[in-house]
């Protein structure tokens, strides 16, 4: 079996703070995965991010916890 990605399709994770990583959605498109993510970190305080399965990068980053701030709520692009 043959796995075949869309060059333009992103998937959301959620990470909680005991390390589990859960598979939150695909969408397509880099800017809808960006909306998704936003609206995503609005209701939780884990962080969430933006993955380009096909090159393994993350795109983008939400609640991030820092010294400064436990749980920010702006993104954070990689």
């Amino acid at each position: 079996m043959v796995i075949q990605w869309n060059a333009n399709e992103y998937d959301l994770f959620e990470q909680f703070p005991n390390g589990d990583v859960l598979w939150r959605m695909t969408v397509i498109g880099h800017e809808n995965a960006i909306q998704q993510l936003r609206e995503l970190a609005a209701t939780t305080y884990n962080e969430v991010r933006v993955v380009h399965l096909p090159t393994q990068a993350v795109v983008a980053v939400m609640n991030r916890p820092t010294k400064e701030s436990p749980s920010p709520s702006r993104p954070i692009r990689l």
